[in-house]
């Protein structure tokens, strides 16, 4: 059970760090995109009455931003302040244990949902519904602080070993799926090993490594294309190994694949839309 409690809280602290970081960039990039004269004003995807009941709040698209509107607020305000409150929130989720409890992550998902309603193009790709539903577990494995007495108690979920199980189904599925997708989309050069031969010179946001990544010999380019199968189709399944030393592999050949990723690939998906 230590051992999962470690695991939990630093789940919880990452997932602080990735919502602050998650509201603060989204926050400086609301009046270009979301703005009266951004690229898709986010007003024209929302009532200007807003919600006159919470049956209208929870209706067609749940979001916050309808109470604006009882505030004095417009949408984009309004997207400005739910970002505030959900970088405050992270924050002090971020520097402080007992502030990453279910009430915070709650809030935090809450939040960021909100904006996703109103964020159309620009929210719709998969890292953010992959946060929403990283988020929905974070407020399951998060623990109950309970005032008693005038002290706070943590109360720990007696369910904490199958919250961590979902975790890793969450996991598994995500990286499965984008070993399996490069396969089903039957691109010639994912079934020929011959996808990071093309990669580096045509991704959408080359790294400075890249070009000296793609002077690498073919038959490495190669290797590394299968290197990617066997981490991402075959590894995967290791994560619900009884063996704590498998998992432990599986682990080290994710945390080098991404960094390796994000040096020199950017995002290696890019090949098979």
């Amino acid at each position: 059970m230590a051992s999962v409690n470690k695991t939990k809280d630093c789940f919880l602290w990452f997932m602080s760090l990735i919502y602050m970081f998650a509201f603060s960039s989204l926050y400086i990039q609301i009046p270009g995109l979301y703005g009266d004269n951004g690229l898709l004003p986010a007003k024209l995807v929302m009532d200007s009455e807003g919600a006159s009941s919470w049956q209208d709040l929870v209706e067609g698209q749940p979001t916050l931003l309808k109470l604006m509107p009882r505030l004095g607020l417009d949408t984009q305000r309004g997207m400005d302040l739910l970002c505030l409150a959900g970088m405050v929130i992270a924050f002090f989720c971020v520097v402080s244990r007992t502030a990453r409890d279910f009430v915070s992550f709650t809030l935090l998902w809450m939040l960021y949902l909100s904006l996703y309603q109103v964020g159309q193009t620009f929210l719709w790709f998969q890292w953010d519904i992959l946060l929403l539903e990283t988020g929905f577990l974070a407020i399951i494995i998060a623990p109950f602080n309970l005032q008693i007495l005038g002290k706070r108690r943590s109360l720990g979920n007696p369910h904490d070993g199958v919250t961590m199980w979902l975790l890793r189904w969450l996991l598994f599925r995500l990286m499965f799926a984008s070993g399996v997708v490069k396969l089903t989309s039957e691109c010639p050069t994912w079934w020929g090993l011959t996808a990071l031969a093309v990669h580096f010179e045509s991704q959408c946001i080359p790294t400075p490594a890249a070009w000296y990544w793609h002077q690498l010999p073919e038959w490495f380019l190669r290797l590394g294309v299968v290197g990617t199968y066997v981490i991402e189709i075959a590894v995967p399944f290791l994560f619900f190994s009884p063996l704590r030393s498998l998992r432990i592999l599986a682990f080290w050949a994710q945390d080098v694949r991404l960094p390796l990723i994000r040096f020199a690939l950017t995002d290696v998906k890019s090949r098979v839309k």
